[in-house]
């Protein structure tokens, strides 16, 4: 592995997950979620010694909080005999680092876990790090668990799961899920007790929200935990209880490896944050704790989820330039003019190329501008939207390459595989990832690109699993994830304007690293025409809002239900076919109309999160949430009738308001309000009629 590059991935991914503690948009830790957070990571890392093997373990035992088997010996037996030191120091106010550093004498692996303890949330994060310090390979190092460790629970008390699915193309992407892990009982044949009967969930494919998206809350009753696991490839968790406590564990899926001489892994990251009271305050600390420390940053401050009109790459350059103008002519707000895929490669260049009559496919490992769109490359392109005041984005999918393309004959030693028709472009191997970031940097520095848009369709897993050898199944996939980092840290370094879109046949790499980086603008392929689902949207965001803030739907029609159905911090104006005129698509009224309410309520998506009706994607019901600002003592309620569904009237009762205040409550749409306490609204509820089937209402409040 490319040691300079760990150092400066580690390096710049620290500066990044410190970014700029912002002022608090929601709800705000208490003393005793600090205190219970500062306890546990006192236990954890700061020198007690670690209780013999089958210790019953009290409260916040000072057992370490991950393990590993080395040599085939389980780390719990080994750390005890290893040299250890520990440092702790402070890298700016209300950030502590605690570094444990543990050697082996006898092969001189170094293990060494690095955490950041925040102060402003009760939040804990770390990523373990192996090191082979010798001129020999080590012996085989596996079960590596990032994340192994217990929450006290009396065996009386219940426990639940709550957790998601990630992105599959499927009409229930991001929808939630809750597994029981019961109280105990005192009954060892309970199916949620002992490890072999642990709830396990994992990644599919190699990608790290396919399947299941890597966000978890454990809650206890009254208090409980959130858990996020930081790893863009393949991963595992499993939850269940023993008589005292409730274990967690996580890490990568498969890990049975020798290391080389000098050679140096990472783990997964974990996040712990522990909450009190209800879950969905859980939530939110989460989604407040992400806003200020895991979202990226551009020019020193956090990224805001875009307003985007995506285009098919494949056209001439002079008809994308003029379709920006429209929107500046028109005076509309836009973020970035979207280049999709098909711009790239040496498909015949024609009128009216779409997704459906290119071979896009063909081209990805050409990565030069099509000469038949593109003439003068896209420079023009780039410069055109800088002077009209607009940004660049651009599609790229860097990490498949298509066979008989340019890369599969200049740089065959850059590829795994091939498997079938595609190759795995090599991201762990240095010198490729050396190339893949210069090119990807003149790209963006020709065309004045603001937003790099990284897709991914194909499971990288197979291509994993054929490279390793019997004593290295891991490596492969460790060196590509950590070359992936790498190269993102290094474009965003050189490039302090830059956005990253994250894309992977939809939102199939959403994970505490990659939202660190990046914001997800495409959560699902389900969107793709034609099985363009306006209910399974509505259900993306409910069910993903919970876990990550910042991310953009999208609508596809003139059609305010739609609109409102994919509205966010951010969102996309879709066409399926080019539309030099936007008109055709969509009218200027329309959109002055329905990007003025987005405007009018985008900081609220800032703030807490609170579903109003249990999550169903049933067409004949409702769906209605909350975004409350409690630094602002405002927010918006957003109500959606389905188009089948037979009820004009909803109640909902309304949440994080105060009994005692009165709030005006107005319609976007016909600009009438109503004044109504704060208690009735906690209690009775506020009601909403939607006549029109379906219909959408939008309200904004506040306190008066």
């Amino acid at each position: 592995m490319d040691m300079g590059h760990v150092a400066l991935m580690g390096s710049l991914v620290v500066i990044m997950m410190l970014g700029i503690i912002l002022r608090a948009h929601a709800v705000t830790p208490t003393e005793t979620e600090r205190a219970g957070a500062q306890q546990w990571t006192s236990a954890k890392f700061e020198g007690a010694p670690l209780p013999p093997e089958g210790t019953a373990r009290g409260p916040y035992s000072n057992e370490l909080p991950f393990s590993f088997t080395y040599d085939g010996r389980k780390s719990s037996e080994l750390l005890n005999n290893w040299q250890v030191e520990r440092t702790k120091r402070e890298v700016k106010p209300g950030l502590t680092e605690h570094t444990l550093n543990y050697t082996d004498p006898a092969s001189g692996l170094v293990v060494r876990c690095v955490a950041l303890e925040y102060r402003d949330f009760p939040a804990l994060e770390w990523v373990l790090y192996f090191k082979n310090a010798r001129n020999t390979d080590t012996p085989i190092l596996e079960a590596i668990r990032a994340l192994d460790t217990g929450l006290p629970l009396p065996r009386d008390k219940g426990a639940s799961l709550h957790y998601a699915n990630g992105s599959e193309c499927r009409l229930d992407d991001f929808a939630p899920h809750i597994a029981s892990l019961g109280p105990n009982q005192h009954d060892p044949q309970a199916p949620w007790v002992g490890e072999k009967n642990a709830f396990r969930l994992e990644s599919k494919g190699g990608r790290s929200s396919c399947g299941i998206l890597p966000f978890f809350n454990l809650d206890m009753e009254t208090h409980g935990a959130m858990i996020a696991v930081g790893w863009t490839g393949d991963w595992t968790a499993s939850f269940y209880r023993t008589d005292s406590e409730v274990r967690l564990q996580a890490g990568m899926r498969r890990t049975h490896l020798k290391l080389l001489p000098g050679e140096e892994i990472r783990s997964p990251r974990i996040l712990l944050l522990f909450w009190e009271d209800d879950k969905q305050r859980g939530h939110n600390l989460l989604r407040q704790f992400i806003l200020a420390h895991h979202s990226p940053q551009i020019s020193g401050h956090r990224a805001q989820a875009p307003v985007c009109i995506p285009t098919w790459g494949g056209n001439f350059a002079e008809k994308h330039i003029a379709h920006a103008k429209w929107w500046k002519d028109n005076n509309l707000p836009l973020d970035y003019l979207w280049v999709d895929a098909g711009w790239y490669g040496n498909d015949e260049a024609k009128e009216g190329a779409t997704v459906f009559n290119s071979q896009w496919w063909r081209y990805v490992g050409d990565w030069h501008p099509n000469p038949g769109y593109f003439p003068n490359g896209l420079k023009p392109v780039g410069a055109a939207l800088k002077d009209m005041g607009l940004g660049f984005l651009l599609w790229v999918e860097p990490e498949r390459v298509y066979k008989e393309t340019t890369w599969t004959r200049e740089h065959p030693e850059f590829l795994l595989g091939p498997i079938g028709d595609n190759s795995l472009f090599n991201l762990g191997k240095p010198d490729a990832r050396r190339m893949l970031t210069e090119h990807l940097y003149a790209l963006v520095t020709e065309g004045n690109i603001g937003c790099y848009r990284q897709d991914f369709n194909m499971d990288p897993r197979p291509f994993w699993e054929a490279a390793d050898a019997p004593d290295r199944i891991g490596i492969s996939e460790i060196q590509h994830i950590t070359g992936l980092y790498a190269m993102w840290d290094e474009l965003l370094a050189r490039c302090p304007g830059l956005l990253i879109d994250n894309c992977s046949s939809g939102g199939r790499r959403i994970d505490l690293e990659t939202i660190s980086r990046s914001i997800p603008l495409w959560r699902s392929d389900v969107q793709c025409y034609p099985s363009f689902g306006v209910t399974a949207m509505q259900g993306q965001t409910h069910g993903l809002s919970q876990w990550v803030p910042l991310s953009t739907g999208c609508c596809d029609r003139e059609d305010t239900y739609v609109f409102r159905s994919a509205l966010g911090p951010g969102i996309l104006l879709i066409m399926y076919e080019f539309e030099q005129d936007t008109q055709k698509h969509f009218s200027v009224e329309w959109l002055r109309q329905m990007l003025g309410q987005l405007n009018q309520v985008r900081d609220y998506f800032l703030g807490d999160f609170y579903p109003l009706l249990s999550f169903s994607l049933a067409n004949d019901g409702w769906a209605a949430w909350q975004y409350d600002r409690p630094d602002l003592g405002e927010g918006i309620i957003l109500a959606l009738r389905r188009p089948e569904s037979p009820f004009t009237l909803m109640t909902p009762t309304l949440r994080a308001l105060e009994p005692e205040s009165r709030y005006e409550f107005r319609d976007l749409d016909t600009n009438t309000a109503q004044r109504l306490s704060g208690r009735e609204l906690l209690e009775t509820g506020l009601r909403i009629q939607i006549d029109q089937r379906p219909g959408s209402q939008l309200l904004v409040y506040r306190k008066l």
